[in-house]
């Protein structure tokens, strides 16, 4: 079991890095619907032990997918209404659990549209904005807020190169002008931001976001320099359980040796920053926009909701 949690949890950090969060949990769903739709044995018991040993996988990935544990937690609770309802049984099993994984699906594409719907009450006209991470909740807010008619500009610091030219080639597609500045030289344009934009892998119960490596000293940064940073978030990335100390935090390291000198080093790299909520102006989730306060209240109900049904 341990192994093929290993190999999931690696699977999932790739599939993270380079399409995102959201991208992640869509594939895994669809995916899901696939094995259901091939899945031979017709008994729902089989199903479900099946289906269990799959949440246990997920469960214990490391890190845990708050948005994946979400989906996969309001599944088992369907499964369990409609199994002591009766209607799970043999020859019904895989029409209500296709059923219910594609109400999932569209739930997920409702909370996009409400985050973006929130984003509106944003006014951009006329403003600098600067992005870093590869998050498209971002990018949808950006072009959806173009699409409104509202005109800015984008300012992308610049860092790892595949997100960075992710971010360039969502920039041109939707016609949005932009210009690049390497991460390490934007206290040079600290007047000519207007506001900054940011998305997250997860929200901890120690109210700090998961965030691509570098965002934190970008994010301090600005926060020093007084400019408003906005924080994008769908609320089923929260992580409703309680924090291991770093443990979604993974350190890499290589041993390098010096491009023309007979020196040989350890490099150490890592994959993802935490930053406080208290550093973000607004919190604007599929539910609402919120401050600090707000979004620790919203965060705390969800947190007993979970724990009700997977506890």
């Amino acid at each position: 079991m341990q192994e093929k949690i290993d190999l999931f949890s690696k699977l999932l950090r790739k599939l993270e890095s380079e399409i995102g969060t959201r991208d992640v949990a869509d594939l895994i769903l669809r995916a899901l619907i696939k094995s259901i739709e091939d899945f031979s044995i017709e008994n729902a018991d089989e199903f479900c032990n099946q289906f269990c040993r799959l949440k246990e996988i997920l469960s214990q990935t490391e890190p845990k997918f708050g948005i994946l544990n979400y989906y996969f937690a309001s599944l088992t609770l369907e499964f369990q209404k409609t199994f002591a309802s009766g209607k799970f049984n043999d020859s019904r099993w895989k029409h209500v659990a296709l059923k219910k994984v594609k109400q999932i699906l569209k739930e997920s594409k409702h909370h996009k549209t409400d985050i973006l719907r929130y984003a509106e009450k944003l006014n951009v006209e006329g403003k600098t904005i600067l992005i870093h991470d590869h998050s498209h909740t971002v990018q949808d807010v950006l072009l959806h807020l173009k699409k409104m008619g509202q005109n800015f500009k984008v300012v992308i610091a610049e860092q790892d190169f595949e997100k960075t030219h992710g971010n360039i080639e969502a920039m041109h597609n939707a016609k949005i002008p932009f210009q690049v500045v390497p991460s390490y030289m934007l206290s040079h344009i600290h007047e000519q931001i207007d506001m900054l934009f940011f998305g997250a892998l997860t929200l901890k119960d120690t109210m700090d976001f998961v965030m691509d490596p570098g965002t934190h000293g970008t994010i301090s940064e600005f926060h020093i320099a007084g400019v408003p940073i906005y924080m994008f978030i769908d609320t089923t990335k929260f992580s409703l359980w309680k924090s291991k100390k770093r443990g979604e935090i993974f350190m890499r390291k290589h041993s390098q040796k010096h491009h023309s000198r007979p020196i040989e080093y350890e490099r150490i790299k890592y994959s993802h920053d935490r930053v406080p909520v208290k550093l973000f102006k607004k919190i604007i989730t599929n539910e609402g926009i919120f401050d600090q306060e707000g979004i620790e209240k919203l965060f705390r109900k969800q947190y007993e909701n979970y724990q009700k049904v997977c506890c």
